[in-house]
């Protein structure tokens, strides 16, 4: 199952703390090591997009302390810097509204949280007035904060539309993608990705009228459709209704966000090989103006052609 939200806590290492510490009698005055600085805390994109199971049971993802400081002025060690994979199209928003991130590149590395410093120990803490310090620094706290991971696909093609629609059909034929097929609504529960001559394209559960409020999967998959390049909006050919079924999804995305609105996309009729010439040129009528393929996975040349169209743009 694919993850796609996460709530965590993201903690930096805690600076370890300084030494109270004295040379032996004869010698005498303080020795006392530094303590050792908390490790950082960065984030990679990566492009496998199941990182976030990572998340599942594990809610606080820490980087090391930093270790106390030793006798006869011996620092601590620096704890480890902590590397988490998010990925790639993830957006980090933190609980307080002051961090925003965004992953956008595969390989992309951002320092989240600083680790603290390591605290003096008493040898740095003497002075001409104070020489014999009986106390050390404890060390501060790393930076921390509570965030929410999105997971928003990048992707060159999107194919949209309702249930049933012949997305999931469409995806497997074209990418040898492995997506569940049935005829029941919502046989897609989550995103699928296939690849076309190097191109992601990504198979957008089913939406409903209503799904910006949150009916049916609700806005769970809207979300995904911001970073699609090319939205393929898909409608199957034996619909009752192809120019409401369009207006349905259209409002939809609208409602989410109005900049879907402003996406570059083709419609797709699915499943041509149930009507006949006369009968798309009917569902043409409805559409004046747009970019408009008929498409069947059983038939060669259609695939070929909405192949070279897709991948032109």
């Amino acid at each position: 199952m694919l993850i796609d939200e996460a709530d965590i806590i993201f903690k930096a290492g805690h600076g370890g703390p300084g030494k109270v510490s004295f040379r032996p009698a004869k010698k005498g005055g303080p020795d006392g090591g530094n303590g050792g600085k908390g490790g950082d805390l960065y984030l990679e994109a990566t492009s496998d997009l199941s990182a976030l199971r990572q998340f599942t049971h594990k809610k606080l993802i820490e980087a090391e302390n930093g270790q106390g400081g030793g006798s006869n002025k011996k620092s601590g060690l620096d704890g480890s810097d902590k590397i988490v994979f998010i990925p790639v199209g993830s957006l980090i928003t933190s609980k307080d509204g002051k961090k925003n991130i965004e992953l956008t590149e595969s390989g992309q590395k951002i320092l989240i949280a600083k680790g603290g410093l390591g605290g003096r120990g008493n040898f740095e803490l003497r002075s001409s007035t104070r020489t014999t310090p009986m106390f050390a620094q404890p060390g501060l706290p790393g930076e921390s904060f509570e965030a929410h991971i999105s997971l928003r696909y990048i992707a060159d093609f999107g194919l949209i539309g309702l249930p049933n629609a012949g997305k999931s059909s469409l995806l497997n034929e074209l990418t040898r993608a492995n997506a569940k097929v049935a005829e029941y609504p919502f046989t897609t529960l989550e995103p699928n990705l296939g690849m076309l001559q190097g191109k992601i394209i990504a198979d957008i559960p089913g939406l409903i009228e209503g799904a910006s409020d949150g009916k049916g999967l609700g806005v769970k998959f809207l979300k995904h459709i911001v970073k699609v390049r090319l939205l393929i909006h898909c409608i199957a050919a034996d619909s009752i209704n192809p120019e409401n079924d369009y207006a349905v999804i259209r409002k939809e995305m609208g409602n989410y966000d109005p900049v879907l609105l402003e996406k570059r996309e083709i419609i797709v009729i699915t499943k041509s090989d149930l009507i006949d010439e006369e009968q798309f040129k009917k569902i043409e009528k409805h559409f004046k103006n747009k970019t408009l393929l008929k498409v069947s996975i059983y038939n060669y040349d259609d695939m070929e052609k909405f192949k070279k169209v897709i991948l032109s743009h």
